[in-house]
Formats: C-alpha cells, structure tokens, sequence
C-alpha cells in the first residue's frame, strides 16, 4: 500500500514542502514517483520518517538525523532507542517541572528556599554531561561539550558535589545583587562572574565569542530561563546584560 505526499502531510503534520526538502537533500526519498509527478510513500517511508521526526523533537539537526538514520539496520532496535530517549527526557522535565512549581509556592509562601534546592535538576552530573553531548552532535556547540567531557573523565561525586555547591552560592549571590538594585555592571556583578567564570573553566574553556553566545541564550525560551524567570522574572535580562558588559570588560 502507498500514500500519496499529501496524505503523509496530513498524518504526520508535516508539510509537503517539507516532504519535498526531504527528498531534495535526501533525507528521506519517496517509494516512487507517479507520471504525474506526484510523490507515493509506503509503510518503509513512514517508518523512515517517524524517526526523523522523533530525532528533530530531539534537538538533532538535519544532517545529523541522516547519518543516525541511515546508520539504523533494525527499525525495533532503533525505535526503542528513541523510546529510551524519550522517556528519559519525559523523566528529566517532570523534575525540571517539579522544581520550578516547589520554587513558586515557597515564592508565594514568602519562604527562602536553600541556594541547593533552587538549582536541583540543573547541577553538572555525568548524566547531563551526557545529555549535552546528544543534543550537541553536529552543532557549533560539540567541540565545548567534547572538552567538558575530557575535563570531567575523572571527577568523582565529591568533583560534582563541590562545583554545583559553588555554582549555586555564586546564583544566590547574583539574584541578591539584582533585587538590591545593583547595576548590572557594577564591579560587584563582575566580581561575582569573574567567580563563575573561574569556575566554569574548570569543564569548559569559553572565548570571548562563546561566552557572548552562552550570554544571549539566557533570554531565550529553555528551561533554565523558565527557572530564572520563576525566581525574578528580571533575572535573565539582568544576567544577560551583566554577562556582556563582562564580555566586553574583561574577556579579549
């Protein structure tokens, strides 16, 4: 049985233009082509093209898709990979989840929470290390996950325990200095990023460049500026331009 290019369109909510592009790069061929023109697909396609849509949800980028995809000899093999994945991911946003709604009441309650309950979830683990390196294949962003990967070969619980406990009192400190009132590019701001920064280079070693980047991503949809939103709603623009007055002060 085959299905028509409009009739895959409607199904997966995909569109045909989007179809079309697929074939075009080779990503994902149609069954036959008609005398018409027209594009069939058969069930191998729809196999085909619910994995590449599984692996975008993913975060993967096209070209990355193809070389995963292409890889895969046993679609039951690979579909439970992508199930894993998935669930994995269903698991890592329910926590995220839980943390930001616990994060609201104590807001609401007039209760501080303790620095290490406000980033749970968001901590340096092998486990996001491991994340970061998926969602980074084929992006700019591979060669700092590769480098934080070979930084924390050896690192033990204690390694990890120390650099979140730091990384937490140095967010406190920064959220505090923001509802003072403190400029953002006051020397106390940049005291605590030059703290930060000395840190993160313990995994990752950010040019001017990449620190930039990291800088302008804070504004940006993601659960971490859900997170920062959910303490002050002015956090992640007050830490975004703090970073780039850093940026332009201090990183050549």
């Amino acid at each position: 049985m085959s299905w028509s290019i409009q009739h895959v369109a409607r199904a997966s909510g995909v569109t045909a233009r989007t179809l079309r592009y697929y074939d075009e790069i080779g990503l994902l061929r149609p069954a036959r082509v008609g005398a018409n023109g027209y594009r069939y697909y058969e069930r191998a396609e729809l196999l085909r093209l619910q994995q590449i849509l599984l692996l975008r949800d993913l975060g993967l980028d096209l070209a990355t898709i193809g070389a995963v995809v292409d890889a895969e000899r046993d679609p039951i093999q690979a579909l439970r990979r992508h199930h894993r994945r998935l669930v994995e991911e269903r698991g890592r946003l329910d926590r995220l989840a839980a943390t930001v709604a616990a994060t609201i009441k104590q807001l609401e309650e007039g209760i501080d929470m303790p620095a290490e309950d406000l980033f749970k979830d968001f901590e340096l683990s092998p486990e996001y290390i491991e994340r970061e390196a998926q969602r980074a294949r084929g992006t700019d962003d591979e060669p700092a996950v590769a480098e934080m990967q070979r930084n924390t070969a050896d690192w033990g619980d204690g390694e990890y325990q120390s650099f979140n406990q730091e990384g937490a009192q140095l967010e406190s400190r920064m959220l505090a200095l923001l509802r003072d009132g403190v400029a953002h590019d006051d020397d106390a701001v940049l005291a605590v990023l030059d703290e930060d920064l000395a840190l993160q280079r313990k995994v990752w070693t950010p040019d001017r460049d990449g620190y930039v980047r990291l800088a302008e991503a804070l504004t940006e949809p993601s659960e971490w500026n859900a997170h920062m939103v959910s303490l002050d709603p002015r956090l992640p623009a007050y830490l975004r331009d703090a970073m780039l007055a850093y940026a332009n002060a201090r990183i050549q």
